[in-house]
């Protein structure tokens, strides 16, 4: 029986590389977002599911057969606000906890409830950022007015230390809790933005979407069997100086 993988956030530009990925490594993925196209993709199981709901997770959960082989869970959702500072509200507030925070608890929960029924051992990758080690750069941004705020930084700041407390809290349980922190992924950014960004990473580049999600695949992987309760940084070397 192939072992599953959840996927939340499986729509966004990280998740669908990660899916492809885990697929591939011969995996069957369970992929998790508020809306998804009719495609049919091989070992790719898609669920509109709003994940900041507790009780749509906790039936979400319910419905998986006790014979289901499902050994992973990648809580890669995310949310963010652009709005400046001064400015924020408790809606922006609260949205960017309920997604960045509160859906990765329930997520946890459940999964962690669920996968007592399996004897592998069970998997779990956060997805922080290196903006919950550091500050941004507020002056690097020039033509992108997507600058990264505080309660970003906040909840991956939390989450890293998330990744910590399950891993204490689960301690003689078969499973492993790790967090990949990203440094930024080239994308649509002006050119403006991707030139001061490079500037300020040792490796003078943007990440490539697949190389972020290869650490995911490893971290999900037995080649990490004795990684637990770690936070790795994927961004080229910009927290080292």
């Amino acid at each position: 029986m192939k072992e599953k993988i959840i996927v939340t956030g499986s729509n966004g530009q990280l998740g669908t590389t990660l899916v492809t990925m885990l697929i591939d490594l011969g995996y069957v993925v369970i992929g998790l977002d508020r809306t998804h196209d009719e495609a049919t993709i091989a070992n790719y199981v898609k669920v509109n599911l709003d994940i900041t709901d507790e009780i749509a997770v906790k039936e979400f959960f319910d419905g998986i057969a006790d014979d289901e082989l499902i050994s992973g869970l990648v809580n890669n959702a995310g949310t963010a606000v652009f709005t400046p500072f001064a400015d924020r509200t408790y809606n922006e507030i609260k949205s960017v906890l309920d997604v960045n925070i509160v859906a990765a608890i329930f997520m946890t929960q459940q999964f962690m409830r669920i996968s007592e029924k399996n004897k592998c051992q069970k998997r779990v990758v956060n997805i922080g950022s290196i903006y919950g080690h550091v500050a941004p750069d507020l002056t690097i941004y020039g033509d992108t007015p997507r600058m990264s705020s505080e309660i970003y930084g906040m909840t991956k700041a939390a989450i890293i230390n998330f990744t910590q407390y399950l891993a204490s809290y689960y301690k003689g349980v078969n499973a492993r809790f790790n967090c990949v922190s990203p440094g930024g992924i080239e994308s649509s950014q002006g050119p403006d933005f991707k030139s001061n960004y490079r500037k300020k990473v040792p490796m003078n580049r943007m990440a490539g979407v697949a190389e972020i999600a290869e650490v995911i695949c490893f971290l999900i992987s037995d080649k990490s069997s004795y990684i637990n309760g770690e936070n790795i940084f994927v961004d080229g070397g910009l927290t080292k100086w």
